[in-house]
């Protein structure tokens, strides 16, 4: 899949132009180690998606492990989670609502994962939950002042995505589009999970539907932001098709490919202007196990597979990049 030069040098506009496989290890079993790595790394991958207590907890680890395997890293924040609850051992996905909470936090997992990223050999970048979907747009915008403000004094060489994140500020495409409108002039850049936005507006929008007429200049704004996609199947009643390759599926697999193919496109487009061995097409075939993963009563047995669902995507993915 990768273009080699002459000798199997690869140079930095040809890297640059290649498909970025990240795979996440959310619903991988085994344990972080090289010969996991490797095994990703042979599958095609170009970096593994962690959150934050794959590096807090044995950092030294993970840093040998992408780097005795030639992979790359993508560091996923929670702001004001990211951490097992002191008596439950629960994990902690968002566990505050003030915005100064979110703020703190941001600054704290910013250097984290700028010291972590620092120590792998081929580099990455950071894509971030942020802050509370209850949010005012003024709360909203005190917050994201503060994270590009932040991000220009801590990470300015590193790349960071906000993602499209149910529970977040980006959950919906609405408030999607008025955030984005209050901040055209920023450099904001946007991680594209749109299974999100489909569960929460409870339909696979369609550029044919009437009622749905905004979407295609909502999507516009949407491409020119986005350098990375999470690409999984969802549905109007859900984040996650169980067997996207199920024939019932198709219509909705036909809507989002579509859409995939646009923002590939864009980011095609962006990568002619650009030398840099950090740039390329990033997209990541995610999926998750239960209760992202549908699951039969009593048994709580997952209804398909997991890894077919992954393997199904990406092949999905590569053919839109080779097309």
């Amino acid at each position: 899949r990768y273009s080699l030069g002459r000798d199997n040098i690869m140079t930095a506009t040809e890297e640059s132009n290649v498909l970025k496989l990240i795979k996440t290890l959310w619903g991988v079993d085994d344990p972080i180690s090289p010969e996991l790595f490797r095994s990703i790394k042979e599958e095609g991958y170009y970096g593994v998606e962690v959150i934050r207590l794959a590096y807090l907890f044995d950092r030294d680890l993970l840093v040998q492990s992408l780097n005795k395997a030639g992979l790359a890293v993508v560091c996923q924040i929670h702001t004001a989670g990211g951490y097992l609850h002191e008596e439950t051992g629960e994990y902690i996905y968002c566990g505050a609502y003030d915005v100064s909470a979110h703020q703190e936090d941001f600054a704290k997992q910013l250097q984290e994962c700028k010291e972590l990223i620092g120590l792998v050999n081929k580099g990455g970048f950071i894509n971030v939950h942020a802050g509370v979907d209850a949010w005012s747009k003024e709360e909203a915008m005190q917050f994201l002042e503060f994270c590009l403000n932040t991000i220009h004094q801590i990470t300015p060489e590193i790349n960071l995505t906000f993602e499209t994140h149910r529970q977040r500020l980006f959950g919906n495409p609405f408030q999607t589009r008025e955030l984005l409108s209050l901040l055209s002039q920023s450099k904001l850049k946007l991680n594209a999970d749109l299974s999100h936005w489909y569960c929460a507006c409870e339909r696979v929008f369609n550029f044919e539907d009437d009622r749905d007429k905004w979407w295609p200049e909502l999507l516009s704004s949407l491409a020119e932001r986005c350098m990375y996609i999470h690409a999984r199947f969802g549905w109007a009643q859900g984040p996650q098709l169980a067997d996207p390759s199920a024939p019932e599926c198709e219509n909705d697999r036909k809507l989002q490919v579509d859409v995939w193919k646009m923002l590939m496109k864009e980011q095609k487009k962006k990568l002619l202007s650009t030398t840099s061995h950090a740039a390329g097409i990033f997209v990541s075939p995610e999926y998750g196990p239960a209760p992202y993963m549908a699951t039969k009563p009593h048994t709580q047995e997952h209804v398909a597979s997991l890894p077919e669902a992954v393997s199904f995507t990406k092949k999905i993915i590569e053919d839109i990049f080779d097309s």
